[in-house]
């Protein structure tokens, strides 16, 4: 499948590298490669993952808390966000 990222989700993944770099220079490289390898599994079966209370289905980074949430837009997935450990899920409902 192909995949699209809304502008909520390149805003979330900018912040992300930004944050993990700051904690360490060239964490957020790190942070940036692990979401595209979470995308390459989304796009590989999509359907292995489940929706979530969200109502979005989760995957989550291996080596980093963080989670990327999408759904199914045949033939796209489409994701809707990108969350690290502690971030409010909840904006997720006023995604598209």
């Amino acid at each position: 499948m192909k995949a699209r990222l809304t502008a909520h989700t390149e805003i979330d993944l900018l912040r992300g590298i930004d944050w993990f770099d700051r904690i360490s220079m060239g964490l957020g490289e790190k942070f940036e490669a692990e979401f595209y390898l979470a995308l390459e599994r989304v796009k590989g079966n999509p359907l292995l993952f489940a929706a979530d209370h969200t109502g979005y289905r989760p995957c989550r980074l291996k080596r980093f808390t963080a989670v990327l949430y999408f759904r199914i837009d045949e033939p796209f997935v489409v994701v809707v966000g990108l969350f690290t450990g502690g971030e409010d899920e909840s904006e997720l409902r006023s995604r598209g």
